[in-house]
């Protein structure tokens, strides 16, 4: 097959024996067949980058359609990935819907940068047999060796931390390793990894109660811990004149927000109290739409905003933006935030206080990556 000669002009695979090496669903290299090869390059000190590649919300796919469109879905994706590719790099499957990349000789930054932009930018255009509708999009983490780490282990375990920056994050985007970003990620067993929904409505509504009648200190406590957990990288109060209680991410790359319309806003909500918006540019509404025009001029990337309103009166939203990627809202973050904005709604009313009357906070850089 056109693969296996490509592979065998690698020094590793040239002799090798690759007849039991190959996954049989997806009929690409087998985790194994991988981990071989990139403990080879090490023990030849010979430079590498390692990409561990994740379809997002796969199980969907499953629940959807159901599990013989799921393999299909991964089949089509891996050849898709070794067309991608091509005579550049070597892909395997990991194991259920991730994969995993190795780029012989490629550890420049921003050659990595472009391998992973062409991929985020390219899977979505990926038409599944029968399902024209199906699009699937990816997170990927991303390590380099030598200089993230020495071992394989090492090399999977960094990869595996961006990888988990880069769901935390919204997922739909890559994230290279660096050290000085990365390295405090604590990684847990799988059932530890996100709060349940449960713990996450105990936090925010502890957050808005803890602090007694002082309703500012309550916003910064409850957005602190909400931009720490989520990663998202700005979220405010939104009220009818200004922006109130900035909170922006340590990592973020932008650090000015400015106030958005309640007009503006308000028109996208309709009646069921919330919006994404995504600036997409993909059809001429949208490039006429003036909200998405403010977002791009702010470099934002998608939004999510909450109305806050109890008893028919409308105090503002709850702002929340992310730039560099767009972010597939979930529907569990999307709850969360509506939860907080009908608290903070109700903590207005019963206090007959209105977002204009609270105290000015100046905005404030917080978040954890550990």
């Amino acid at each position: 097959m056109k693969r296996e000669y490509i592979l065998r002009k690698l020094e590793y695979f040239a002799d090798l024996d690759l007849s039991h090496s190959y996954d049989s669903l997806t009929s690409i290299l087998g985790r194994d067949a991988m981990i071989s090869y990139a403990e080879w390059l090490i023990s030849k000190n010979k430079p590498f980058s390692f990409f561990i590649i994740d379809i997002d919300n796969f199980k969907n796919i499953n629940d959807t359609y159901g599990h013989l469109v799921g393999d299909m879905v991964l089949a089509q994706t891996a050849q898709y990935f070794v067309t991608l590719t091509e005579t550049k790099g070597v892909v395997a499957r990991y194991g259920g819907d991730e994969f995993l990349m190795l780029f012989e000789d490629v550890v420049d930054y921003n050659d990595i940068w472009n391998i992973g932009h062409d991929i985020d930018m390219s899977i979505g255009r990926l038409v599944f047999e029968g399902i024209p509708n199906l699009a699937i999009t990816v997170s990927i983490g991303i390590s380099r060796y030598p200089e993230n780490a020495q071992t394989f282990d090492e090399i999977l375990s960094v990869a595996d931390k961006a990888l988990y920056r880069a769901k935390m994050k919204g997922r739909n985007c890559f994230i290279i390793y660096l050290p000085e970003k990365h390295a405090n990620i604590s990684l847990q067993h799988e059932r530890e990894k996100r709060l349940t929904s449960m713990q996450l409505c105990f936090n925010v509504f502890n957050s808005l109660t803890a602090c007694g009648e002082d309703i500012s200190l309550a916003i910064s406590t409850m957005f602190k811990s909400l931009i720490s957990y989520y990663m998202f990288d700005h979220i405010c109060v939104e009220s009818h004149k200004a922006i109130n209680h900035s909170v922006v991410f340590t990592l973020s790359r932008h650090k000015t927000f400015r106030h958005i319309s309640f007009e503006e806003i308000d028109s996208h909500l309709g009646a069921i109290g919330y919006a994404t918006i995504n600036n997409r540019g993909k059809s001429e509404e949208e490039e006429t739409d003036s909200l998405i025009r403010e977002i791009e001029r702010q470099n934002i990337s998608s939004s999510l905003y909450c109305k806050i309103s109890a008893y028919g009166i409308d105090y503002g939203f709850i702002r929340i933006d992310t730039t560099s990627t767009t972010r597939i809202w979930q529907n569990a973050e999307i709850s969360i935030i509506m939860m907080a904005a009908n608290y903070l709604a109700m903590l207005l009313h019963y206090q007959h206080k209105t977002l204009e009357q609270l105290p000015t906070v100046a905005p404030i850089e917080a978040g954890s990556i550990e």
